[in-house]
């Protein structure tokens, strides 16, 4: 059985107590009607007032380019109890991949 998760929205002025101590999150991103996730374990703060996340997406990702097009993307901070999807979608590759969570 498909798990949904729920998402909740938090300032950004909130989020470095959840973003300093090195986890992991998902970075979610479309264009198009192409929708994508990877995970990502580098990411920092780099400006607390306004509030700015620095993280880096080589050219070589597939998640690079429709960010680059749609001049967008979504940090997720998944929860512990999403380990498994977590290294699902990190073991899953680019474009055209047959699970509907392609990474990177």
């Amino acid at each position: 059985m498909k798990r949904i998760y729920r998402k909740e929205e938090m300032p950004v002025s909130e989020i470095r107590r959840l973003l300093e101590p090195g986890s992991i999150v998902l970075v979610s991103s479309r264009w198009q009607n192409r929708n994508n996730i990877m995970t990502m374990g580098w990411h920092c703060v780099m400006e607390f007032s306004p509030s700015l996340i620095g993280c880096m997406i080589t050219a070589a990702n597939h998640s690079y380019h429709l960010i680059e097009k749609s001049g967008e993307c979504v940090i997720n901070i998944p929860t512990a109890d999403m380990i498994d999807t977590i290294i699902g979608i990190g073991n899953t590759s680019g474009p055209g991949s047959t699970n509907s969570k392609s990474s990177g």
